[in-house]
This record gives C-alpha cells, structure tokens and sequence, in this order.
C-alpha cells in the first residue's frame, strides 16, 4: 500500500469523511472494472460498486491492513458480487465479449468473423462454469493479479489459489474443447 494511501486509511479509520472520500476516488474505477468483469452487467456492477464502499466505510475499523487497501476491497467486492450472483441466479458475460471485440477490430472482415464465432463460444462455456472458476479466471487472466492477491482476495492459501485457477483453467479448456475441435474441421 502506498505511503498516502496509508495515510488515507488511516485518517479514514479516525472518521475523516474527506479521507475516506479520497480513497473512493483513487479505487472506485478498479472495483466497478473488476465487478463489471464478473458480473457483465453495467447496472449491477455499479451497485457493487457502490455496496462496496458502503461496507469497507461501515467496516474499516475492522481493516488490519495485513493486505493493501484495494486487496480488501476487492474481497469485498468479489464477495458481493458472488451474492448477487447467487441471488439472481443470472450470468451476462457482455463484458468479455465487448472487451474481446474491441481487440478484433483490427483484424480483416474473415479472421473477425472467426473471432465473433469463437467469443459467442467461450461466452456460452463461461456461462455455464462455477462463479468461483469465473472469479478466478478474471482475477488472474484479465486483471492480472499476483497468485498473492488472488490469496488474500478469496481467503485461501496461495497454493489453494494456484490449485483452483488450475482447476478452473482445466475445465474451461475441456469445455472450450468441440468448439476448437469444430474450427479444425
């Protein structure tokens, strides 16, 4: 955690509204990206975003911070999403999808057909994984994440987390498989 960020948080912790203001603007954007990630839905995703800093105010004095700030809010955030989810019972995988197309759009009128085909196909497989393989793929594969953070984020050991992303890599490798296959024919 930076050094003003420290001193954000803890002015925060003391009840200093400006503080904490300040700490909204410099994560706001990464929590509402990483919500939109999961979830898919632009609306959903902005009431995560806002749920989450409705819960790390209500809850920052309980904040060791053993990890960085933004790790903590993104547990927080992943968490709520993962509610959502569970009570929704819905799964929008837009966001991939646009984010993919805008990387084609350099390619010629065939290979981005191709690339359209391939989206709409990992788009269905995605949305038939657990949340928590999605949460895992979007961590570390679109966000980047250290295998550290992703550790701190879902509250298991980094082993635990290398396991799973694994795992979750596996099953979505075999899902994709008869598409791939289709393509080769």
């Amino acid at each position: 955690m930076s050094e003003s960020c420290e001193k954000l948080v803890e002015s925060a912790k003391k009840g200093d509204v400006e503080a904490f203001d300040k700490l909204v603007f410099l994560h706001q954007d990464q929590v509402y990206a990483l919500a939109y990630r999961i979830l898919g839905n632009a609306e959903d995703s902005a009431d995560v975003q806002q749920e989450t800093f409705i819960h790390a105010w209500r809850n920052l004095r309980k904040f060791r911070q053993e990890a960085q700030f933004s790790t903590w809010l993104h547990r927080i955030s992943v968490n709520l999403c993962l509610s959502m989810r569970r009570r929704k019972g819905y799964m929008s995988q837009e966001s991939l999808v646009e984010e993919l197309h805008i990387q084609s759009a350099t390619l010629n009128p065939a290979a981005c057909h191709e690339r359209a085909e391939a989206l709409a196909a990992l788009r269905r497989v995605l949305a038939g994984m657990p949340t928590h393989y999605r949460v895992l793929l979007v961590l570390r594969d679109m966000e980047e994440r250290s295998f550290r953070e992703i550790a701190e984020v879902l509250g298991c050991s980094v082993a635990s987390a290398r396991t799973r992303l694994c795992k979750a890599r596996n099953m979505l490798r075999a899902r994709m498989r008869p598409y791939i296959m289709e393509e080769d024919r």
